[in-house]
């Protein structure tokens, strides 16, 4: 009897301090199996960029963890209407067991009716645009339109170290989001100032229309200037993205294009994208993808995807055929 009060004891003192921060666990566990046939470019790092275009000749299966993670956030009631708010969130291998990998948000800040303010790593107010809109339909599968790396959507969604963001309160369905980045030496553009790079975006819905814009300079002569826009009407969804990004030495426009339709419990999505290249003079990539996905309950999900891509300068190709499992929790 005794040693089952100091059991008691010593777990509601363990448990307390999680309990008064409010403290929550959560996660995702995406993997599929891929089949990949092509040329692939070398896949994007964690902020969205290449180390280089160096291409990657393919013909495998492979069993693959898509953005899955495991995250804890919390807030603490400050009174007034102030809260303060954190999250950690880190990707985690269902693949190969692997743990901790690759950063994602992680970050303090404090909320209240005025908006919300935070500093640590978060996705730049220009990702957030991109995603506004609804175009990146069943998005992290092999028909994501920064799957093959051969459209420049990548640069789209950029998750930058040391931001510094403000995100306004929803107003009538009006979103206002900016951030700056230090350069901190080895940040974006190298620079040692306070904002060595700028995001900001708009985003709006309401009655199932969703509109978005960005504009993102990162330093090093990039920047980059996006509208999206989306419309859901009854069961179909359709939605569309145009990017300009002007580099160092060229001048790239993206075209995105996504449809879906519901029936029950299954989805099914197409979806268009294209890049041209004023260095290269002319279409760069095309490509182009359909997907079907099954709900197992709310939580869960299984779905089929095929994806064609075509490189156009160097003559290039792919195609991905996946089918993946989702469970949220």
């Amino acid at each position: 009897m005794k040693k089952s009060i100091l059991a008691a004891a010593i777990a509601a003192a363990v448990a307390a301090p999680a309990v008064n921060a409010n403290v929550t666990i959560y996660g995702k566990v995406h993997v599929s199996v891929d089949n990949i046939d092509g040329d692939m470019y070398n896949w994007p790092d964690e902020d969205g960029y290449r180390n280089d275009d160096s291409i990657s000749d393919l013909d495998q299966w492979q069993v693959k963890s898509r953005a899955s993670r495991i995250g804890f956030n919390g807030t603490e009631d400050l009174g007034n209407g102030l809260s303060l708010i954190w999250k950690a969130e880190t990707t985690y291998d269902f693949a190969d067991g692997s743990a901790w990998g690759s950063g994602r948000n992680a970050y303090i800040g404090l909320t209240g009716d005025w908006g919300t303010f935070l500093y640590g790593r978060h996705d730049t107010p220009y990702k957030m645009a991109y995603y506004a809109g609804g175009v990146e339909m069943m998005g992290d599968t092999i028909i994501d339109f920064g799957e093959t790396g051969y459209l420049d959507s990548t640069y789209s969604r950029v998750r930058a170290s040391s931001a510094i963001a403000y995100v306004s309160p929803n107003m009538n369905g009006l979103t206002i989001a900016a951030a700056i980045v230090p350069g901190e030496g080895n940040n974006f553009d190298k620079g040692t100032g306070l904002a060595d790079a700028v995001s900001i975006s708009g985003m709006y819905s309401n009655n199932g229309l969703k509109l978005a814009a960005g504009y993102e300079d990162l330093g090093d002569d990039d920047n980059k200037l996006l509208v999206t826009a989306g419309y859901t009407m009854n069961n179909f969804t359709i939605a569309a993205l145009y990017q300009n990004a002007d580099f160092e030495d060229q001048d790239i426009d993206t075209v995105l294009l996504a449809g879906s339709y519901s029936m029950g419990n299954n989805t099914f999505v197409a979806k268009w994208g294209r890049t041209k290249d004023s260095y290269r003079d002319g279409t760069r990539a095309t490509v182009w993808s359909l997907g079907a996905e099954h709900k197992l309950s709310k939580r869960s999900s299984v779905y089929v995807g095929y994806t064609n891509a075509d490189e156009n300068y160097q003559d290039d190709s792919m195609d991905g055929f996946s089918v993946g499992m989702i469970h949220n929790f």
